[in-house]
């Protein structure tokens, strides 16, 4: 048991880590999207559990990295949410607003499959 929980927590620092660094080196909101003054993605959750994170909205100012992969917001879980074709897809689309939905894929403590369901609204402006 508790070579599984370690290595989770060690594929979860790594994909902390390669977050970081794929953060990093990602262009800035301003070189890649020089026509746009925002990007929110307002983002909320539903799952089997009776605990859920919290709504969130994330805004990105030119200054931003354009860097659209977010951790699950559960602490045991592996998974991640990408939103980069979503992005490019509301970008594409001018103004509208593109929403969606993204099922984790990562898996949770004793290697349960995480159920966290991802909605999302990207906001161009």
């Amino acid at each position: 048991m508790r070579f599984a929980n370690a290595s989770r927590t060690a594929g979860r620092d790594a994909m902390r880590e390669r977050h970081r660094r794929d953060r990093t080196a990602a262009p800035t909101m301003g070189v890649r999207y020089p026509k746009l003054t925002t990007l929110q993605i307002d983002f909320s959750f539903s799952d089997m559990t009776e605990f859920l994170p919290s709504p969130q909205a994330t805004v990105f100012h030119p200054p931003a990295a354009a860097y659209f992969c977010f951790a699950c917001p559960y602490s045991d879980c592996d998974g991640e949410f990408t939103l980069t074709e979503a992005v490019e897809l509301a970008v594409s689309a001018g103004d509208a607003r593109v929403s969606g939905r993204a099922q984790c894929a990562g898996t949770r403590h004793r290697g349960v499959a995480c159920t966290l369901c991802l909605e999302y609204t990207i906001s161009p402006r």
